[in-house]
């Protein structure tokens, strides 16, 4: 199966070819590493074919294999700064357990310990999950022997072992309309303030758009015809990159970007920084009196609610408020008993208008029969 041959660099050259299988070749300084190199490769395809798995190296951890799971997905991909402090903190408590020893015994422990350190159930669930990643890359990509539903099973233990909830709490705080006005006039008379957060609420409460899309939209990405703008790089559950949206931007979102731009023809739209604006709501909001901790990014919840109280439907308000499925819209519609009585009654007005306007045409019709028939006689 594998064939070592003398270089002319002095080196040694070892190839390795098995039918149904990629060559493996590897190129080392003396025939004795080659060799060691060719007899580890081949029970490895002997394992792989005997029982499709095969054994983890000696001496291989957990650390060991994130590593080569995180070198595995970054190809060509960024991972998020979040994602990689979760993996040095699994390194650290994991990294030095075996891979094939790696038990339930070692994640139950983990839960505990983080219970007791204050942690959500949430957030350990998140962590497992990443656990999980790598364990089944294990499995799947570099077929060891171990299982992938190890940290999965953990997970599904946090709600009924460690009696932890596993889904963060629901908190609605959506500002009413008075609540932003009260807000918007704290920015009254105020000369010096160097961001424009009138408009950028009102901009943010037209669009349904996050505060980091909006600070980005940039006069160059405007179509001025069909009134759109594009958003470079939108937030995408799966996909990192390459996720450009372009929505269209309702009558007083554009006549807010108008005002805006005064003229500018490139640049952004809203030049602030995405925390200066969150920072600036906020002192507003406590200067304005307002008790309830709504936040900027709860606009976006009002404005998704009063699209809907528009009558767009759903695929019209995804492609306002950029999001994949309804599971996810709907926990921002906040639609109550009320609005869906205000809502009928809309319909139902609407609907008798409707009949209204068909009988008087009627009427109408049969009275111009009425007078042709008279003038033809």
């Amino acid at each position: 199966m594998a064939s070592i041959q003398l270089l002319p660099s002095g080196n040694w050259r070892v190839l390795i070819r098995v039918k149904g299988h990629k060559p493996i070749s590897g190129t080392f300084s003396s025939k004795k590493l080659a060799a060691e190199f060719a007899k580890d490769k081949e029970r490895h395809l002997e394992e792989l074919r005997a029982t499709g798995k095969v054994k983890a190296k000696d001496g291989t951890t957990v650390a060991h294999y994130i590593d080569d799971y995180l070198e595995y997905i970054q190809n060509g991909r960024t991972l998020q700064r979040s994602a990689i402090f979760i993996y040095k903190a699994l390194k650290k408590r994991f990294g030095k357990i075996r891979i094939e020893k790696l038990s339930k015994y070692h994640l139950a422990a983990f839960i505990e310990d983080r219970k007791r350190e204050g942690v959500r159930g949430v957030t350990i669930a998140g962590d497992l999950s990443m656990l999980s990643s790598v364990l089944r890359h294990c499995c799947d990509t570099r077929h060891l022997d171990i299982d992938p539903e190890l940290a999965d099973t953990a997970r599904l233990s946090i709600k009924t072992t460690h009696k932890l909830k596993i889904k963060s709490d629901e908190v609605e705080c959506v500002p009413t309309q008075a609540e932003l006005d009260a807000i918007i006039g704290q920015y009254e008379g105020k000369t010096r303030q160097q961001i424009n957060m009138p408009a950028v609420i009102k901009f943010a409460l037209y669009t349904s758009m996050r505060q980091a899309e909006i600070c980005g939209l940039k006069i160059e990405d405007l179509n001025s015809e069909e009134k759109t703008v594009v958003i470079r790089q939108r937030k995408h559950p799966t996909e990192k990159q390459y996720n450009d949206e372009t929505v269209p931007l309702l009558p007083k979102a554009w006549g807010i970007v108008e005002k805006v731009i005064e003229g500018r023809r490139s640049g952004f739209i809203f030049p602030y920084k995405e925390k200066s604006v969150s920072t600036s709501y906020t002192r507003a909001r406590s200067a304005a009196g307002i008790k309830r901790p709504t936040r900027f990014h709860d606009i976006r919840h009002k404005a998704i609610s009063d699209f809907f109280a528009m009558g767009l439907n759903v695929p019209q308000v995804a492609l306002m408020s950029g999001h994949k499925d309804w599971q996810t819209l709907k926990r921002y519609t906040h639609t109550k008993a009320a609005d869906v009585h205000i809502a009928y009654a809309d319909l139902h007005e609407k609907r008798e208008e409707s009949k209204s306007i068909n009988n008087n045409m009627i009427k109408l019709m049969e009275q111009v029969q009425e007078l042709v028939a008279k003038s033809q006689k």
